[in-house]
């Protein structure tokens, strides 16, 4: 059964690999698993919430929805999502010029703390599992 760790755990071998990528010069690579470490991280949230969207629109804008609105998180994490999607969309498709080292830095580096906020959120609330009758 999938659980929001699962979308977790890929965000975090995403964020991971993006370092990776990052320090051996794929600037353009690194940039496009940065943003999915933050896609994700927001899938993850989503479906603590019981809702799953394969849409890449559709989960920015549910987690802006969800979590920015309503600041259940900082809303400075649904503008970190809305800007690695549009960095993706460069680095991805557009051939002139490759993306920046410090700007695929900054991403990572927020990608980091939404999936540390995300964890910490996701680690805080109760077990539906557990009727409290320990």
């Amino acid at each position: 059964m999938k659980e929001p760790r699962d979308f977790l755990e890929k965000a975090a071998e995403s964020i991971d690999a993006a370092d990776l990528l990052l320090e051996h010069g794929y600037l353009n690579i690194a940039a496009s698993r940065a943003y999915y470490a933050c896609f994700y991280t927001a899938q993850a949230l989503l479906f603590s919430l019981g809702f799953e969207y394969s849409s890449h629109h559709q989960v920015v804008a549910q987690y802006g929805r969800y979590f920015s609105k309503t600041r259940l998180l900082d809303p400075s994490y649904h503008a970190l999502l809305t800007a690695s999607f549009d960095l993706r969309q460069f680095a991805d498709y557009r051939v002139e010029e490759p993306v920046k080292a410090e700007v695929v830095s900054d991403l990572i580096a927020g990608g980091r703390r939404f999936l540390q906020a995300a964890s910490d959120y996701l680690a805080n609330l109760p077990n539906p599992q557990s009727d409290g009758d320990t």
